[in-house]
């Protein structure tokens, strides 16, 4: 698992944020697959290069499955996990663009401004939902890159 060290948003972040927003606007939620956990995931691994979901990926279909994956690859439990990821949380207030954002205890989202982008179902729409980021419980920093860390290319978005 990704520790907090070494998770930086590369060059063209945004960029690469916006293709996968995108991409996943009309990917219906699915246990393993396309979860809160792993669009959280999939969300860091767009900005960063580095999947820290990787080891969840595929390995459950419900619920309980996904609680069993976060005490078997994970902290035990998604707010621990995502900490373990990307160090402690911040008051929601905080939460700037590209930060993962977590509205109780169990559904993970990407703040995107005013409003943060969760997996779900409204009004009849499967897919990704916009949700006011003020109604978030936690925000989590998705640190940027410095001159000493690890950068990804533009070629990469």
């Amino acid at each position: 698992m990704e520790t907090p060290s070494t998770l930086f948003r590369a060059p063209y972040w945004e960029e690469r944020l916006a293709v996968f927003l995108d991409r996943k606007r009309e990917e219906p939620f699915k246990w393993g697959s396309h979860d809160c956990a792993l669009f959280a995931a999939d969300a860091i691994n767009a900005m960063t290069g580095t999947d820290p979901g990787e080891a969840f990926r595929n390995t459950y279909s419900d619920r309980a499955g996904s609680a069993l994956a976060l005490r078997d690859h994970g902290a035990g439990t998604l707010l621990k996990t995502v900490t373990a990821w990307l160090g402690a949380p911040k008051h929601p207030a905080f939460a700037q663009r590209g930060d993962i954002v977590m509205k109780d205890r169990n559904t993970l989202g990407v703040c995107v401004g005013l409003h943060s982008w969760f997996v779900g179902e409204e009004h009849g729409h499967n897919g990704l939902v916009a949700l006011p980021t003020a109604h978030c419980t936690k925000a989590f920093t998705l640190p940027y890159a410095t001159a000493t860390s690890s950068m990804g290319s533009r070629a990469d978005v």
